[in-house]
């Protein structure tokens, strides 16, 4: 019996090949249950994408939480000098703003913890352009740093309520709103150009580390480029062609401390990839290890087309009201053996296209 892999659904094929994938490159599958002790979010919970968990007291008088996050948990039970290379298919279970409901999310990704050096970046940023890659040919891979951006912060002697202003400029990637910021906390003149001119920090590689080098002031911005620069060098032809830096990208600054990963298909509005480098909350949780990972949101390539079809089914094997039911089923078992879909049905609704059309009776088969 064969299986038509290419009628299959987006996310179901991705999961299939990125299983291989990541197996290739020696990342082995990780198992989570999906209940997780309640103190271990509550204790980090502005780490996690919203304010509600789902708790339940479990038999044993434990209060348990339904798993909002699968890095926590890996984190929680890796080991102390050593690299682990994990993956995993999982579910979360997160409250989602739009609907103002609790969604059962499903995500694959990969975990890389142990020393991260120049290597371990650039293979992490290589497995997300195939994973993007194996899903469809139209994709965009943009990285960025926080190191960059912090970095820059760091020269501007801001509080923390003012360097949360300046952030919120640089996420909602507003020009007017940035300047009217570094205008009401009185930056100086060349401060404030250079935070404008981080928003234009977006393109090729090429192009973009080339221009960043004439706002980069201090050591930390640029082992930041330097990093870039070695990871984006590092990838084949075929994934610098889809590659795009963005150095004003942001994503949870308490959470990520060095690359960051986005991911995006077209025909999907939102991001299906995302991940980076996190050192800092390894540390909190602690280990000495550096960390790196992306996920891939399988329940947004449901928003990809399926492959066309011209037929629904490739056999109608129609069946009378006397029909033999051991016959019957031998013939639909012969169809589905030679590798050929068949629907048995005394009728069929108007919709179904079929490629051809059979009819058993009296035991014998005849085709339409």
């Amino acid at each position: 019996m064969n299986f038509d892999f290419d009628a299959s659904r987006p996310e179901e094929r991705a999961m299939l090949v990125l299983r291989r994938l990541y197996e290739l490159y020696g990342y082995r599958r990780y198992k989570v249950s999906n209940f997780e002790e309640y103190s271990l979010y509550l204790q980090y919970k502005k780490f996690l994408a919203g304010d509600r968990i789902l708790s339940f007291t479990d038999l044993d008088g434990r209060l348990l939480a339904l798993r909002p996050d699968v890095t926590l948990s890996i984190i929680k039970n890796a080991r102390e000098n050593e690299t682990a290379k994990a993956y995993y298919i999982e579910k979360v279970y997160r409250e989602s703003k739009e609907s103002n409901t609790f969604k059962e999310i499903n995500q694959m990704g990969l975990e890389y913890m142990g020393r991260v050096d120049s290597y371990a970046l650039a293979e992490t940023v290589q497995l997300a352009a195939q994973s993007l890659a194996a899903i469809s040919d139209g994709y965009i891979l943009e990285i960025g740093h926080m190191q960059f951006v912090t970095g820059l912060l760091e020269k501007l002697d801001l509080t923390e309520a003012e360097r949360a202003q300046i952030l919120a400029g640089l996420a909602a990637k507003s020009p007017h709103l940035l300047k009217q910021t570094a205008d009401e906390l009185g930056l100086a003149a060349a401060d404030a150009k250079r935070l404008l001119a981080l928003l234009k920090l977006t393109g090729s590689p090429e192009d973009v580390l080339n221009l960043a080098e004439d706002i980069c002031t201090g050591r930390k911005m640029q082992s930041a480029l330097d990093e870039l620069k070695t990871i984006c060098a590092a990838q084949d032809e075929a994934a610098q062609a889809h590659l795009r830096l963005d150095l004003a990208m942001l994503n949870d600054t308490e959470f990520y401390d060095g690359i960051l990963i986005c991911g995006y298909l077209e025909g999907v509005p939102r991001p299906v990839l995302s991940g980076g480098r996190y050192d800092s909350m390894m540390r909190k949780l602690g280990h000495s290890m550096g960390a790196v990972c992306f996920a891939v949101y399988l329940d947004e390539l449901e928003r990809l087309p399926l492959p066309p079809r011209d037929f629904d089914v490739d056999v109608w094997l129609e069946e009378d009201a006397d029909a033999d039911a051991e016959g019957l089923l031998a013939a639909a078992r012969e169809f589905a053996e030679a590798g050929q879909s068949v629907r048995v049905a005394a009728s069929l609704p108007s919709d179904i296209r079929f490629r051809r059309h059979y009819k058993f009776s009296g035991g014998r088969l005849a085709e339409c």
